[in-house]
């Protein structure tokens, strides 16, 4: 049996079979997107949006109505390769936004936790939160530092700029008294909790070794092929055109009004590393650094960066190397043997 065109049952959702047909359409999307980790994300993410509100045993509205409309819309404007809706639906399954990356916020201070006997001595000699003495933890200084650090991060504005890297509390309030106790609190709690939301948190081990790979090419990645549409689309009656004339004046000339708001774009293996490249110069990378002795953060660049330099292996001798660039140099200057 046929299905019904989206553009019927989108106008009215006041019935629950409509519902459905929302829902089945919009996993649907999430099947044909072509990143893998936003396949996986958005449809559970998708289900259990639907879930939350099912569970509430309360009619849907018209802003809960809207919101699933636009959630279709997004992801069905991604598949077509409209790059901002492709974007967005990347920004949200990586974390960088939306409700994934304050999860990953909450696990990456919760693996910075003291883990044994002398750390946890430490943790609980420290002062109480927020008050004279308190200090963020380390991993959140580090972060913080890299964010401003990063003039990626600072152009591309996807989260608030961190415009200061400590609480800003002044001396003296207005009548030129030692600030009190309460105010300064207040502004270390407010202090943390912006610096909390413009922080773009790493992601997995797992999902940041298949995103490089996607971007090196050594992964394996083929485009969705969308199934064929079961239902045919429903040919206007031809209009007059003393109608036509009369309804929508006279008939203009080609336009970019279609492309106002981006266009599509063939979504070609070229086309999504340049998508996946922009998204991994997002994503921080920690390490340990040995000599420092501190947790650290890089970042990767948006574009195709030449290697100056090379590794050697043990095996081999430096010396010899650059001693056989000066023979070659020197057999390019020796003038041709004369006839």
């Amino acid at each position: 049996m046929a299905r019904p065109q989206p553009s019927h049952w989108l106008q009215d959702l006041s019935k629950s079979h409509q519902w459905r047909h929302l829902l089945r359409a919009t996993l649907r999307e999430c099947t044909y997107l072509p990143d893998p980790i936003a396949r996986e994300y958005m449809r559970n993410h998708v289900i259990s949006r639907y879930r939350a509100v099912s569970s509430r045993r309360v009619k849907a509205g018209p802003q809960t109505a809207h919101a699933a409309k636009h959630a279709f819309s997004v992801l069905r404007r991604a598949n077509e390769g409209y790059q901002r809706p492709l974007e967005k639906v990347l920004l949200l399954s990586y974390g960088r936004t939306g409700k994934r990356r304050h999860a990953l916020l909450a696990d990456m201070l919760g693996n910075h936790l003291p883990q044994n006997t002398a750390s946890l001595k430490e943790y609980l000699l420290q002062a109480p939160e927020f008050t004279d003495g308190w200090e963020p933890p380390v991993i959140v200084k580090s972060l913080a530092l890299a964010h401003v650090q990063n003039p990626v991060v600072t152009t591309n504005r996807i989260r608030p700029l961190i415009k200061k890297l400590s609480p800003p509390i002044p001396k003296e309030n207005s009548w030129g008294k030692e600030l009190s106790e309460s105010r300064r609190k207040t502004i270390r709690r407010r202090w943390y909790n912006t610096t909390l939301s413009s922080l773009m948190p790493p992601i997995p081990k797992k999902e940041l070794e298949l995103l490089d790979g996607l971007i090196s090419g050594t992964v394996k990645w083929s485009p969705v092929k969308r199934r064929k549409v079961l239902f045919e689309k429903t040919k206007p009656q031809p209009e007059s055109e003393l109608f036509q004339l009369l309804a929508k004046g006279p008939e203009k000339g080609d336009t970019f009004a279609a492309y106002a708001n981006g266009r599509p774009h063939e979504i070609t293996a070229r086309f999504m590393r340049r998508q996946w490249r922009r998204l991994s110069s997002l994503v921080p990378r920690l390490y340990w650094n040995p000599y420092l002795e501190k947790w650290r953060f890089t970042w990767d660049s948006p574009k195709d960066v030449p290697a100056l330099a090379f590794d050697l292996s043990s095996n081999v001798d430096p010396s010899g190397i650059f001693q056989s660039l000066k023979q070659e140099r020197k057999a390019e200057r020796k003038p041709p043997p004369q006839q």
